[in-house]
């Protein structure tokens, strides 16, 4: 199976100044180490795990189930100011005495000036540890080596990860770093098992990157014994042998560098941890195990979601996590009820009854805390703001009440949308509706029952929330009586009654009888009027039908009612139009000379017939052309002659004529007394014998025979077109 091994970090510190540690046994019970020192920091009830459980322990000064073996206190609690060692505070776990016995038995205190060989015959090992190293072949109980592990301090609890790694910080320190770090090593290690899972347990005090536990010799330099190569230096920490001995924090020859044990768990399992240091095959040279206080972290409270162990931000409408109107969510402080911890939940500051779990489901917005409160005395809390987008403002709809299924439910939708384009669906279920599922797939043919709640679910574009609205489906048999059904009649077209006047006398009379259809005129009742309203309402019908003064493209409606039921009815309409009478004028190029002709012009409506006659002879007809104009020519003309316009009639259907009184007289003139003047004689006064002076003007009296009336214009040739000057 795949093996997952613990991670470590290590940090570096240098020398300064002397100043040793500062050990004691008093000032904690054993319990009091674990849940105050390791977990919190230092103060009681300051740690905020929840329950740890099932501490025991065992050194050689006692143990928790009451054995002793009558040798040292191998657990203790230390304080630190010396920056070669880096931890200020926390538990130590030592194969000695913590604790100075004599002036050659300091204890675990530095400075480094004596050797720790404390611990008697009577105090003995563990055997987990040693068959956990026996599997890995570090030691062996028969020949030749006869090992055995003797002063075991051990320190065991049970406790219940809040997230999903749990660490602790932790340092080894050995008399062995030296002399014997080439072939002798006390071991130590961190079991870990997860009950809830009865999974084997597993060591966390391991090289990096290895299998191998950490001792002497694995993690070492060759500072003070060259002739046994290095193993692992970079973990090495600090050699506290020779020149640095007087200014060691503590009574060992060596340490590791501080490093972190890690190891993923489950959060809500409940996990044992059993913390275990023992000397090998003597009592000679201890070794110890520094833990770091308040470094044991199991996660702490938070509110998240269900299966969230990293907490939950704010849920708020500016980074769009706010909640939809509908919705709920369920928030949790911490994956299961910790024993002995009361829970308190707050809305805006005021207790919510009842809250008093873990758990909790928020439906509405607010400032939502929950306050932690922890059988030692530690409180705990922490604070999310739930925020919810607002809803969709849809309009109000009506119930549906008609005859009978199927129902149009869509009737509805633009009275919801209210001029929106938004995505609306159908169900028969507010659950539905709230996610969307089941919608009615026939929405505007429904065969649903009366009594049916119809909601309908609008989706919002921008946040994607649901709103919903609801409807009643109600069938009601009053409305069951047929429909009424009047036909729809013809238009009508009228001529207008005089010229531009746009309107005509109607007679709807004849409407009647296509209106009705098959209706019985004695069951039901036929009204026109002059809008839909009153169509609708039966109000102001049009009297009498038979002289209506209409207008050109007015609608006409027409209510057809049953006699028997009222309020049951049907509408129609029809089209009034009007065409326009038709015009004429006429004019002539008159005056013009007897002997001649004229041309005589019609001009009025495209396409009409122009009724006239002229000099009392008999009328004649013209067709204007699809301009309006028509132009005759008259006979040969030896006096005046009057045209006069009778009536004119257009090419619609219907038809519209009206009658004409205009005229146009053709003047003729006489021509006029033309004299033959004399001969014109002038001399040739430049003898040139072809040119001459003539002045035509004197000739006008004798051609007019002095008529003042008479304009006289002179041409070189009859033929020539050109007056002379």
């Amino acid at each position: 199976m795949k093996r997952i091994l613990p991670l470590f970090l290590f940090f570096i510190y240098t020398n300064s100044f002397a100043q040793p540690i500062t050990v004691n046994t008093t000032t904690y019970t054993v319990p009091q180490l674990v849940q105050d020192v390791l977990f919190g920091n230092g103060s009681v009830g300051s740690s905020c795990v929840g329950t740890i459980e099932n501490i025991t322990w065992k050194t050689g000064s006692g143990s928790s189930d009451g054995t002793t073996f009558n040798s040292s206190n191998g657990i203790g609690y230390f304080t630190n100011t010396n920056p070669n060692f880096p931890i200020a505070n926390g538990v130590i776990l030592s194969t000695g005495s913590v604790l100075p016995i004599s002036t050659m038995n300091r204890g675990a205190a530095g400075p480094n000036n004596t050797t720790q060989s404390n611990g008697n015959a009577a105090w003995t090992g563990d055997n987990q540890l040693f068959n956990y190293m026996q599997g890995l072949g570090i030691v062996n109980p028969g020949t030749p080596d006869f090992n055995s592990y003797n002063n075991a301090t051990v320190l065991e609890f049970d406790f219940v990860p809040l997230t999903d790694e749990m660490s602790f910080d932790f340092l080894f320190a050995s008399e062995e770093y030296g002399t014997f770090q080439c072939r002798f090593s006390d071991a130590f290690a961190f079991f870990l098992t997860n009950v809830t899972a009865a999974t084997p347990a597993i060591n966390l005090a391991l090289v990096p990157g290895t299998s191998e536990p950490i001792s002497v010799t694995t993690i070492r330099d060759d500072s003070q014994l060259p002739i046994c190569d290095e193993a692992n230096p970079t973990y090495f920490g600090f050699n506290n042998e020779g020149g640095n001995a007087g200014s060691a924090a503590i009574n060992f020859n060596g340490q590791t560098k501080l490093m972190t044990a890690t190891s993923p768990v489950i959060p809500g399992n409940t996990y044992h941890i059993k913390l275990v240091i023992a000397d090998l095959d003597d009592q000679q040279f201890d070794s110890a195990v520094f833990l770091g206080g308040g470094s044991f972290n199991i996660g702490t409270l938070s509110i998240a979601e269900p299966g969230d162990i990293d907490g939950l931000d704010d849920l708020t409408i500016a980074d769009g996590t706010a909640l939809c109107g509908n919705a709920s969510i369920t928030i949790e402080a911490g994956t299961v009820t910790i024993p002995g911890v009361t829970y308190n939940w707050y809305l805006d500051g005021g207790l919510i009854p009842g809250a008093n779990t873990n758990v909790y489901t928020v439906d509405e917005p607010g400032v939502y805390d929950v306050e932690i409160n922890y059988p030692g005395g530690c409180q705990q809390t922490d604070s999310l703001i739930v925020e919810f987008f607002p809803d969709l403002i849809l309009g109000t709809p009506s119930d549906i009440i008609q005859c009978s299924q199927p129902f149009d439910v869509t009737q509805n939708e633009s009275t919801i949308l209210a001029g929106n384009t938004w995505d609306i669906s159908y169900h028969t279920t507010l659950s539905d509706a709230e996610i969307r599922v089941n919608s009615i797939s026939n929405p505007s043919n429904y065969d649903g029952s009366s009594g049916t709640t119809i909601y309908a679910s609008v989706e919002d574009p921008d946040y994607g929330c649901v709103t919903v609205t609801s409807f009643e489906l109600i069938s009601d048999a009053t409305l069951c009586i047929p429909p009424v059904i009047p036909v729809t009649p013809p238009d009508l077209t009228l001529c207008e009654v005089t010229n531009g006047s746009n309107s005509a006398i109607f007679n709807f009379t004849s409407q009647l009888g296509v209106a009705y259809g098959t209706y019985s005129v004695t069951d039901y009742t036929l009204t026109f009027h002059t809008s839909q309203i009153d169509a609708d309402s039966g109000n102001n019908p049009i009297s009498p039908i038979n002289s209506f003064s209409g207008n050109n493209n007015q609608e006409i409606y027409i209510r057809l009612e049953d006699n028997a039921n009222p309020t049951t009815y049907g509408t129609t309409s029809f089209t009034l139009f009007i065409n326009p009478l038709p015009t004429v004028s006429i004019t002539s190029d008159s005056p013009t000379c007897t002997g001649t002709s004229a041309t005589i012009t019609f001009t009025g409506t495209p396409d009409s017939t122009v009724t006239f006659n002229y000099d009392s002879n008999p009328n004649e007809t013209i067709l204007l052309n699809n301009l309006g104009t028509a132009n005759i020519v008259t006979p040969i003309l030896t006096s005046d002659s009057t045209y006069t316009l009778v009536s004119i009639q257009d090419s619609n259907s219907p038809s519209c004529s009206q009658p004409q009184t205009a005229s146009t007289t053709v003047i003729v003139n006489d021509a006029p007394i033309i004299n033959t003047p004399t001969a014109y004689e002038v001399c040739d006064e430049n003898t040139d014998g072809l040119s001459c002076l003539f002045d035509l003007t004197t000739k006008i009296n004798q051609i007019t025979g002095g008529d003042p009336n008479v304009v006289v214009e002179f041409f070189e040739t009859s033929t020539s077109g050109v007056v002379l000057p």
